[in-house]
């Protein structure tokens, strides 16, 4: 996975110019894939997060089970 990173200042300044220091034209076709990139880049970091949630959930649900697995073999039977 990609590790995110603040900009230089340089960087920063040259992220909206060409190297000759004109802005750089996006076509619409170009700009609707980056939204549709971002929109689905946004879904997959909510799965993954709802994923880790529900895996911590099964952990503690298997380590429940199994603690009152024990507790039901120390009950004596009358």
């Amino acid at each position: 996975m990609m590790q995110r990173r603040m900009l230089s200042k340089e960087d920063e300044e040259a992220s909206g110019t060409s190297a000759t220091g004109q802005d750089i034209q996006v076509r619409r076709e170009d700009q609707q894939k980056i939204n549709h990139f971002s929109s689905l880049h946004q879904k997959e970091v909510g799965i993954e997060e709802e994923l880790r949630a529900k895996l911590k959930e099964k952990e503690d649900l298997e380590e429940i089970s199994g603690e009152l697995e024990l507790v039901d073999e120390e009950e004596t039977v009358p």
